[in-house]
C-alpha cells in the first residue's frame, strides 16, 4: 500500500504548482494518507530536488500546509517533514530569486509563530544560505540602504495624483478590475508558456519513445512534465481569451457612451463661442470704463444735472458722543472646548 501512494504521490507531485486548489487539493490527499506519511515525506523530498526552480516553491507550501492543517489528525507529518524541511528549504532559497527567498523567510516566521515543529529553530534553517539570514558570505552591509531613499518631484506628483482620485464605483470599477485580472493573465501566461518550452518536446507525445525507453522511471517523468505543461498553457490561454473577451465588451461599451456624448456636444461651434467670449469681454471693459467715470461725476459734484438736483449731503459724526454699545473684548464667550467625555467619543 505505501508503494503504490508513493507512486501517486509521484504523479500528483508532477503537476503541482502554487495555486490555492492544486496546493489544498494535494493537501487533503497527504493527511488522508498521514500513516505513510514517512515513505511519502522522502518521496516529496526527491521530488523537489528533480523539479524546476520555479515548481519547488509550490512544494515548500504544500509541506506547509500539510504540516498546519494535518496536526489535527496527528503529528505524523509535522514529524516527517521536521529533519527534511531545513534541507529543502536551503535548496528553493539557492535556486531562487531574491523575491523568492522572501517567501521562504516568510514561511519560516509563520512556522515559528504558530510552532508548528515545536522544539526546532525554525527561523536558523537559512543560516548558511547566500542571502539568508546570519550569513557571514551574503552581501556586505554597505550595499544595504540605511535609510529610504527619498522620492523624486515626479514620484511626489504622481503619488498625490493618485490619491486625488476618487474610488471608482458601477462600470468604471468593472473595467479596472477587469484590467488587473488581464495583467495576472498576462503574467499566467507568459509563465505557461515558459514551461512549455521548457518541458514539452515531440517525442514526448510519441508513443514509440515510451516503448523504447532505457530508463521508464525517467520517460514517465518527463511525460507527465510535458503533460503538465500542456495542460498549464490550455488554462492560461483559456483564462485569458475569457478575460479579454468580458474587458472588450466592457471596452465597447465604454466606447460607445464616448460617441453618444461627442454626437450630444456635436452641435455646439468652439469658434462661434469664443468670438461670443471676445466680444463679451469688450463689452465689459467698455461698461468698466463707463462705471468708473459715473462715479468720478458723483465725487465731483459733476452729476447734479444727472440727478435732477442738490447732491444729498451726509449726517455730521459727532465723535465726541458717548458709545452705547460700551464692547468689552472680555465680555467676549470663551472658545469652545470639548469636555473629556466628548473628547473622548470623538
Amino acid at each position: 500500500m505505501g508503494d503504490d501512494a508513493a507512486r501517486a504521490f509521484k504523479t500528483k507531485l508532477a503537476s503541482l504548482n502554487v495555486s490555492v486548489q492544486s496546493i489544498e487539493t494535494l493537501s487533503h490527499w497527504c493527511i488522508f494518507h498521514r500513516k505513510n506519511a514517512t515513505q511519502l515525506a522522502t518521496t516529496w523530498m526527491e521530488c523537489l530536488e528533480r523539479a524546476p526552480s520555479k515548481q519547488k516553491l509550490a512544494f515548500l507550501y504544500l509541506a506547509s500546509d500539510v504540516a498546519q492543517n494535518g496536526r489535527k489528525k496527528g503529528p505524523e507529518w509535522a514529524d516527517a517533514l521536521v529533519n527534511l524541511l531545513p534541507e529543502a528549504c536551503r535548496r528553493v532559497v539557492a535556486e531562487g530569486d531574491e523575491k523568492t527567498m522572501e517567501k521562504v523567510k516568510k514561511l519560516l516566521r509563520v512556522w515559528n509563530e504558530r510552532r508548528v515543529f515545536s522544539g526546532s529553530d525554525v527561523e536558523s534553517w537559512l543560516d548558511g544560505v547566500s542571502g539568508g539570514e546570519g550569513d557571514a558570505g551574503s552581501k556586505p552591509a554597505a550595499a544595504k540602504p540605511t535609510a529610504a531613499a527619498k522620492p523624486t518631484a515626479a514620484a511626489k506628483k504622481k503619488k498625490n495624483d493618485m490619491a486625488e482620485l476618487p474610488a471608482l464605483s458601477g462600470e468604471n470599477a468593472v473595467v479596472a478590475k477587469l484590467l488587473m485580472k488581464m495583467e495576472k493573465a498576462e503574467r499566467d501566461l507568459a509563465a505557461a508558456n515558459e514551461r512549455f518550452d521548457a518541458d514539452v518536446r515531440d517525442e514526448f507525445l510519441d508513443e514509440s519513445t515510451v516503448e523504447n525507453a532505457a530508463d521508464p522511471s525517467a520517460t514517465l517523468r518527463s511525460v507527465q512534465k510535458c503533460e503538465s505543461a500542456i495542460l498549464a498553457k490550455r488554462d492560461a490561454t483559456d483564462a485569458m481569451s475569457e478575460t479579454l473577451s468580458e474587458l472588450e465588451n466592457k471596452l465597447r461599451a465604454a466606447l460607445t457612451r464616448v460617441e453618444e456624448v461627442r454626437e450630444a456636444q456635436s452641435g455646439a461651434d468652439v469658434g462661434a463661442l469664443t468670438q461670443m467670449m471676445l466680444k463679451a469681454l469688450k463689452t465689459r471693459k467698455k461698461a468698466s470704463k463707463r462705471n468708473a467715470e459715473y462715479i468720478c461725476e458723483r465725487i465731483n459734484g459733476t452729476g447734479v444735472a444727472r440727478t435732477g438736483g442738490d447732491a444729498p449731503l451726509p449726517e455730521p459724526v459727532d465723535f465726541d458722543a458717548q458709545d452705547d454699545d460700551n464692547y468689552d473684548p472680555t465680555d467676549a464667550p470663551e472658545e469652545y472646548v470639548p469636555s473629556d467625555n466628548k473628547r473622548q467619543k470623538l
